[in-house]
């Protein structure tokens, strides 16, 4: 069988392969050579040209990939998340739960007169969503880690730490966000329509965990928002893979993605990031699973900013949220709550 150009840049997707071998970068150079070549039946003077880019393409794509030859690792966010959606496509079709096991970490800034301090909370979850985001988490007792041993005035600032992190049995803990009853059957696979929809409902708050209400969003906030929504749906979402592929796609469209490279999450496994919207997201490039999400949030303020209404809070505040990370430990689609992927 003939190799087309689809074909190289098939194998020379960004995500395909993280770190190509000797033989491989000679298979694929070979493959080029073969593109070359001269054929029997007469060719057009376009194809040719065709040709030649297509070898070019082949050397600057070996170089761009992690591990080629300049070890530089993709340049383009939008390639990865294109590529990631090309994968996702592929991938079997949903059953009525998906499951995720995952490790969330919160630290905290905490302040008391000239005091500060930094502590961390951290718990694993099981997980089982079904549509609307319906469906029960398991949480045991997660642990909570100062810095430094706080003092009684820090501690006393840190409040009800505990609450934080205490075991947890029940319906399927989301929170309170924009997308807490989205129908997932509502989510189109056109990546133009699927945007739409996600900022239409974020503004009319249709999908929020109160009905009725109506946020007033600051300017700017919206569109983090949908970034946001993109990418919780893709780590926690039960969707087909069409509407996966859409959601990559969306991404891929936004403003200001920025790539990261190779990348290594929490847990050691290797992928490729992106930065989008201040979130730093890690990529299983064989699978397009989110294996890792981190935002590094700046502190307040010293001044504090405009506020309405009668109860002004303390400012500066004496807790602030300074970096969250979500690590998916185990993902897959399963039949019933309570099972687990094979």
């Amino acid at each position: 069988m003939k190799t087309t150009d689809h074909d190289l840049l098939e194998r020379l997707a960004p995500l395909r392969e993280l770190e190509p071998t000797d033989e491989e970068i000679a298979a694929l150079l070979a493959q080029a050579d073969e593109l070359r070549a001269p054929r029997r039946a007469p060719r057009r003077p376009a194809r040719a040209v065709a040709l030649v880019a297509a070898t070019a393409a082949v050397i600057g794509a070996l170089a761009a990939l992690p591990g080629g030859k300049d070890g530089a690792g993709p340049q383009d966010a939008h390639g990865i998340l294109q590529a990631a959606a090309a994968v996702a496509a592929e991938q079997p079709a949903p059953t009525p739960y998906r499951y995720t096991r995952m490790l969330s970490r919160f630290v905290d800034g905490v302040r008391a007169g000239d005091e500060r301090g930094r502590v961390t909370y951290e718990q694993t979850s099981e997980n089982w969503t079904s549509d609307g985001f319906r469906g029960r988490t398991v949480a045991p007792r997660g642990t909570i880690t100062w810095a430094s041993p706080p003092s009684a005035a820090l501690a006393a600032a840190g409040g009800d730490a505990a609450a934080l992190v205490k075991a947890y049995d029940g319906d399927y803990r989301y929170g309170d966000g924009p997308l807490a009853r989205v129908p997932f059957d509502a989510l189109p696979e056109d990546p133009t329509a699927l945007a739409a929809l996600l900022e239409a409902a974020i503004r009319d708050g249709r999908w929020m965990l109160h009905r009725g209400e109506r946020p007033r969003w600051a300017p700017g906030v919206v569109d983090e928002l949908i970034t946001r929504s993109a990418v919780t749906l893709l780590s926690m979402g039960n969707l087909t893979s069409g509407q996966r592929a859409a959601l990559f796609q969306l991404l891929a469209s936004r403003p200001g993605a920025r790539p990261l490279g190779e990348a290594t999450d929490a847990i050691g496994r290797r992928g490729v990031g992106v930065e989008l919207a201040g979130l730093q997201v890690i990529i299983d490039p064989k699978t397009s699973d989110i294996l890792q999400s981190r935002e590094v949030l700046a502190p307040p303020p010293e001044k504090a900013p405009h506020f309405d209404g009668p109860h002004r809070p303390p400012w500066p505040p004496p807790v602030w949220l300074a970096e969250r990370t979500e690590v998916f430990l185990s993902t897959g689609s399963v039949a019933a709550l309570g099972d687990r992927p094979q």
